[in-house]
């Protein structure tokens, strides 16, 4: 009987203590997934079974007078507390943040790795999964209510989570996701912007690790370029309309140009900031991949997009690109006569590139659907850019709007007004072949969405832009060059599509919006055009 009270006592006691320490040190942030992932590791229902039968066994020998039942019942007190013993060191192992960290790491990475194996899983629907959905919710909760401590142990243990390579897919949708959650936060609920880019750079680095795995990096490097740029263009938007913070903006605007010359380094095969060999080689090894991720960098008016055709040319030729476009260089020009000149570089890099664009008409398809994404998504000229937000490639000069417009408008293939009304209606027309780079850019990115709010958009989704992108090609880029083809150009559209292209315009050109003729008003935002290289001009 002494036997007995003392292994109920000692049972007690574990029982009490596992119970302080989980009030002491448990929280939202470090026991997210559930009760039962903490439960099986600490076989804590095991041990609670055994005492309820022990509790059982020995109460029925007490009021039966059975003393066999009473001493299993003693037997099973032992056997509770030997589990007890046990439960106690595994729980007492979780008592340090560390040691729950590496838990959820577990338990995160084990999710991910489950719905990556589920049949037909698609990248982007990772909700699917209880456990991602549970810690999903908590980083909300932890963001909105401005908790920078379960913010950073959130982060934590999902980059420091180890996820195989085949499920690096769902890794990068879920953090895009985090990112996003964190990044709006700081625009709408006022979390501290500085935890939040704290947070941000750890999450951009850890989707650049687990795309750099991956077989095909650029879906999820285009996806994260693409975000970065709209993040950036939205804090602006959003710091001019007083929704958000001036602070905010200003940290996300930094992070978002930080972050894609991170990406940049990473895709040029020479970066100017490389400081040993093994910061040298890009990660892409099909012509495909880089005019994926080209399309993706330059979309929704992105910091450095003008420098990153640099090492595309390099990637696609094998060569380096000596111009600089600043002084109205055309990258894409050059990029045409090396690969279809009279002369054609004949390196492997640009016999890979001509198989991928097919004829030089597929070159010229191709970049016009990029130009007409880029334009689309060009930030709104007429509202403010605030000079706290200013920063290296996000400012409101015209010139640099300029240049980059300029890499787009310098690609000429044809030069009347009347070839340029063909080349619209190719452009609007033609369907892209099975090999046809635009086709192939579209079987890669197949169950790779990922969720962010910036989805693909078709290119005959945006027929102003593909006016514009023609229009562009024909505007004059020096002062005292004819506008005479341009002008006939855009007299010959429908009124409806020159009314269009018109407000687009006004929109993304600056100077145009004063105009009210709108063929002057397409003409006059062009005109910024001819701000590149007036440097050098001077000069002359």
């Amino acid at each position: 009987m002494d036997a007995t009270q003392f292994s109920i006592a000692f049972f007690a006691t574990l029982l009490t203590g596992e119970a302080v320490i989980f009030a002491l040190t448990f929280s939202a942030a470090s026991s997210w997934p559930s009760l039962r992932a903490i439960d099986s590791h600490i076989a804590f229902r095991e041990w609670v079974l055994v005492g309820w039968l022990a509790a059982l066994f020995t109460a029925c020998g007490l009021l039966g007078g059975s003393a066999i039942s009473a001493t299993y019942g003693a037997l099973l007190f032992l056997l509770a507390n030997v589990f007890g013993i046990f439960s106690f060191i595994r729980l007492f192992g979780l008592a340090s943040i560390g040691g729950r960290n590496r838990l959820l790491r577990r338990a995160l990475a084990d999710a991910l790795v489950r719905r990556s194996a589920v049949e037909g899983a698609r990248a982007g629907e990772p909700e699917d999964e209880p456990v991602i959905n549970s810690y999903l919710g908590t980083l909300s909760q932890a963001a909105i209510s401005n908790d920078p401590t379960a913010m950073r142990h959130l982060v934590d243990q999902l980059v420091e989570a180890e996820i195989p390579s085949h499920s690096a897919d769902q890794a990068v949708t879920v953090h895009l996701d985090v990112l996003h959650r964190l990044c709006r936060a700081t625009l709408v609920s006022g979390a501290d912007p500085v935890q939040v880019i704290a947070c941000a750079h750890l999450l951009i680095d850890s989707t650049i690790r687990h795309a750099r795995r991956q077989t095909d990096p650029a879906p999820a490097l285009g996806a994260l370029s693409r975000y970065l740029a709209w993040l950036a263009s939205t804090a602006r938007l959003m710091s001019v309309r007083k929704v958000a913070s001036n602070r905010a903006a200003r940290e996300l605007v930094a992070l978002s140009t930080d972050a894609r010359q991170k990406i940049l380094r990473c895709v040029d095969p020479e970066p100017k900031s490389a400081t040993s060999r093994d910061e040298l080689g890009t990660v892409f090894t099909e012509p495909v991949q880089v005019l994926m991720w080209s399309g993706d960098y330059t979309e929704f008016h992105g910091a450095h997009q003008a420098g990153a055709l640099y090492a595309v040319y390099e990637i696609l030729t094998g060569t380096k690109f000596m111009g600089n476009y600043w002084d109205g260089a055309s990258i894409l020009t050059q990029l045409r006569h090396a690969l279809y000149g009279d002369e054609p570089v004949a390196t492997p890099e640009a016999e890979a590139a001509r198989a991928a664009f097919g004829p030089v008409e597929g070159y010229d398809h191709f970049w016009a659907l990029v130009s007409v994404a880029a334009m689309a998504t060009l930030r709104d000229t007429r509202l403010p850019h605030p000079p706290e937000l200013v920063r290296p490639e996000f400012t409101p000069d015209h010139q640099l709007l300029g240049a980059y417009l300029r890499t787009f408008a310098t690609h000429r293939y044809f030069g009347t007004a009347a070839q340029a009304r063909d080349a619209l209606l190719r452009l609007v027309s033609e369907t892209d072949t099975p090999r046809s780079p635009a086709a192939a850019i579209r079987r890669a990115r197949e169950g790779h969405t990922y969720g962010v709010p910036v989805p693909v958009v078709e290119a005959h989704q945006r027929p102003a832009a593909m006016v514009l992108v023609i229009a562009a090609r024909l505007a004059p880029l020096a002062p005292g060059d004819s506008d005479a083809e341009l002008r006939a150009f855009l007299a010959g559209l429908p009124v409806q599509a020159l009314k269009a292209t018109a407000r687009l315009a006004a929109r993304v050109l600056p100077g145009a919006a004063e105009e009210t003729d709108h063929v002057t008003s397409v003409v006059a935002g062009l005109g910024v055009l001819r701000l590149v290289g007036a440097h050098s001009r001077d000069e002359v």
